[in-house]
């Protein structure tokens, strides 16, 4: 599955520290996000952009709404995030979801979506809730579940990341010809550093089943090669030497 991003905004509401504006339009940039709505703030100040960074022209984009309720109006999915949930299930606006049950099983990428982040100070209010659809909430400590708000939001859009296939770059591994050098040039270093003969047979097998393990790529293993090469010239150094003074 690919999230349709264009169709997802992080709407704040009312957000009471710059610097969490910043260090939320980062976030949003780290994780393909960019449209951002804020409600009841219409400026960024200079330690906002300072902490975007390099998502400073998320914040040059941003929307302004005056209420929550304009914002509805705007959105077929409103998502509520609280560190209060209820255990009632009669408290119909805080029944408590994780962000990673959102995005795998109820998120649908043909529905205007915004994710709403409340106050740092006391959240989202009730009336507030009840506009919204669906209510995340991240699990913590009990004793102290209240996430920094530009922090809670992170984890949501990174939890996002699960339900995609990203493609990350495929290293090229080391070939079976290679591995089978390798094994043999450490067999030969044992034997010139005097390392137990009869320790050897068993030696060898455990490296191979270690470096099989590892799923050494190319270039580890010419690092690894350079570090044998060493180890064998300082070796025959020393016995060069020895004999000179023998």
């Amino acid at each position: 599955m690919k999230l349709e991003r264009n169709n997802i905004s992080i709407v704040l509401v009312e957000p009471e520290v710059q610097g969490n504006i910043g260090a939320i339009a980062r976030s949003m940039k780290n994780t393909f996000f960019s449209n951002l709505i804020v409600v009841g703030t219409s400026f960024f100040d200079d330690d906002a952009v300072a902490r975007a960074k390099e998502a400073a022209p998320l914040l040059e984009s941003a929307k302004f709404y005056r209420k929550l309720k304009d914002v509805r109006k705007e959105f077929e999915i409103l998502v509520a995030t609280s560190s209060v949930p209820s255990m009632n299930m009669k408290d119909y606006r805080r029944i408590p979801m994780k962000p990673s049950i959102y995005w795998k099983e109820k998120h649908r990428n043909e529905r205007s979506t915004a994710i709403v982040m409340g106050r740092e100070g006391d959240g989202l209010k009730n009336s507030e809730l009840e506009l919204c659809d669906f209510f995340l909430t991240i699990p913590g400590n009990p004793e102290y579940p209240i996430y920094n708000l530009s922090h809670a939001l992170t984890i949501i859009l990174y939890e996002s990341l699960s339900v995609e296939d990203l493609e990350y770059p495929e290293k090229e591994r080391a070939s079976g010809y290679e591995m089978e050098v390798l094994l043999e040039n450490i067999k030969k270093v044992t034997e010139k550093v005097n390392f137990p003969a009869h320790k050897v047979p068993n030696t060898m097998v455990m490296m191979r089943r270690l470096l099989s393990r590892s799923d050494l790529s190319r270039s580890e293993f010419y690092r690894i090669m350079g570090i044998l090469r060493k180890i064998e010239i300082a070796s025959r150094d020393m016995r060069e030497e020895k004999k000179r003074y023998s």
